[in-house]
């Protein structure tokens, strides 16, 4: 039998064992019915896709404390309180652009950006230059080549649950010296 047609309790035990990359296939196994779910749910392809990172993140973070026989049920859970996190987010601050908007500045094609865009480019691309390497190249082939999670991790090698972290943590430094700079 090998990793992949292991059971979800299977692979929960081996990551609680120590083995980091039993959380890639959970991962590859889910990736696909939890965005369908998100994407049902909040009716827009950017939402569901940072909808399904946090639940990937939160489910790496609690990976170790969720029961094996109800995985399933509770990362569509954490999924569910995700999408509605996300719908909140969006109603409290319509203005406030989203991560993936915020990194949209930085297209080359000037008839794609609004007034005073240009600069908002600059300033994004000069804050990009500040984040750790690792957080840059995850968001650069998410974002901007287009890549999977899963493709992304191949071409850095580096585990799955590694790439999502590394994507969270890079835009959440993003947004902060975004916000820093503009407070």
């Amino acid at each position: 039998m090998t990793i992949t047609d292991s059971t979800d309790a299977e692979l929960l035990a081996r990551f609680r064992a120590g083995d980091s990359a039993a959380l890639e296939p959970l991962f590859a196994r889910y990736e696909e019915p939890v965005f369908r779910f998100l994407f049902g749910v909040l009716k827009d392809h950017h939402a569901a896709e940072d909808a399904l990172q946090e639940t990937f993140v939160q489910a790496l973070r609690k990976a170790d404390t969720v029961a094996a026989d109800t995985f399933r049920g509770w990362l569509f859970t954490v999924a569910y309180r995700q999408a509605m996190l996300l719908k909140r987010k969006t109603k409290r601050l319509p203005t406030q652009a989203d991560d993936f908007a915020l990194l949209d500045l930085i297209g080359d094609d000037p008839a794609d950006l609004r007034a005073g865009a240009t600069d908002d480019a600059r300033q994004v691309r000069a804050l990009l230059d500040q984040l750790p390497e690792t957080q840059r190249a995850v968001i650069s082939a998410r974002v901007f080549d287009g890549k999977t999670f899963r493709e992304v991790a191949a071409a850095l090698g580096c585990p799955l649950n590694t790439a999502l972290a590394r994507m969270h943590d890079g835009l959440k430094k993003l947004r902060q010296l975004w916000e820093a700079r503009h407070a």
